[in-house]
């Protein structure tokens, strides 16, 4: 992420970031154990791993450089809100 959403936010924008937990079901440390482990990797659907991935590495992003605001969910989708 190269910082142009953060760029071009003003101060006191949200920024919500949407996501389904029923495919993003890792952690980052059970995602990297996973990848590390071919067994693992090769029996996990792809859909899992790269969605996981997306959500752990834009919570990071988003949570280094803005005020995390709190999450709200609604069965399998959470949405998270972060204030510039």
């Amino acid at each position: 992420m190269d910082g142009t959403i953060l760029k071009n936010m003003k101060k006191g924008e949200n920024l919500f970031i949407v996501n389904l937990e029923s495919v993003s079901l890792f952690p980052p440390e059970n995602l990297k154990n996973i990848a590390n482990n071919d067994e693992k990797y090769q029996k996990t659907p792809f859909l899992y791993l790269i969605s996981s991935y997306a959500r752990n590495k834009s919570l990071h992003w988003a949570n280094d450089r803005m005020e995390y605001i709190g999450k709200k969910q609604t069965g399998s989708w959470i949405v998270y809100n972060f204030k510039k």
